[in-house]
């Protein structure tokens, strides 16, 4: 006597289970993948949410097989972010090889975020981007008239590794280049003694870049921008260990 669960649905019964669409033949090969997979990272007591971008070579078939991405992403766990992304283009490559894993996500560090991106494959030098935000006081109106105007400003800094870099110890050398350092919460002596301490370092966005390149001297890329105060532009500085070379991330 059978019951009602093995008898067919339905559904399924319109459902062939044996079509691979994917694997239909190709003449071009495309990289292809997923974008924007929120995830959480979690390494022991560590925890962070995270964005993945995962790609790989369709090779000579029509598609790539996104739900095996997914799947990879949601697996095995590392100790480190980056031995995660690893791991996962391991997994992806079992049957679909060439992949290529990138993941964006903001560090917290003081009471500020640094936004970080890594992008790597099995084995190689791992890429890392850092954006980290700052002020400056600006050289030419403090030699004018004693006092530079102030605004915030941001360092972009791509760096290239084989090895896990310590992140918290890339962003406290990048804070090291501005004329001085934000915090949200400060009394009124505090900011005080802030804009002091940004008015006796004063710096150009190009002052910032040069500062950045000497702490960095593997540097690849290094941006530095000005978010004017008492301009409606922003003034920009860039160094590129390639003359001309603009990074893709």
């Amino acid at each position: 006597m059978h019951s009602r669960d093995d008898e067919p649905s339905p559904v399924t019964e319109f459902i062939d289970a044996s079509a691979d669409v994917q694997q239909e033949p190709s003449r071009l090969a495309v990289d292809a993948g997923v974008s924007n997979l929120h995830l959480y990272f979690r390494g022991g007591s560590f925890s962070i949410p995270v964005d993945l971008t995962i790609k790989t070579s369709t090779g000579l078939h029509r598609g790539v097989h996104m739900s095996r991405l997914v799947r990879a992403a949601n697996g095995k766990h590392s100790r480190s972010l980056e031995a995660w992304l690893r791991w996962i283009c391991k997994e992806v490559n079992r049957t679909q090889p060439d992949s290529e894993v990138t993941a964006s996500f903001e560090l917290p560090y003081d009471d500020q975020f640094a936004r970080i991106t890594m992008k790597t494959t099995e084995r190689g030098a791992i890429s890392y981007r850092f954006v980290v935000q700052g002020m400056t006081a600006c050289p030419c109106s403090k030699k004018m008239i004693g006092i530079g105007h102030m605004q915030r400003a941001e360092i972009s800094l791509i760096l290239k590794s084989g090895v896990a870099l310590d992140s918290r110890e890339i962003v406290k050398k990048i804070e090291e280049c501005f004329s001085a350092t934000p915090r949200e919460e400060m009394k009124r002596l505090d900011e005080a003694k802030k804009i002091l301490e940004a008015q006796a370092n004063p710096r150009f966005a190009e002052d910032l870049v040069r500062e950045c390149v000497k702490r960095f001297p593997n540097a690849i890329y290094v941006n530095g921008r000005c978010f004017e105060s008492i301009h409606a532009h922003d003034a920009v500085a860039t160094w590129s260990a390639r003359p001309g070379w603009v990074p893709a991330f």
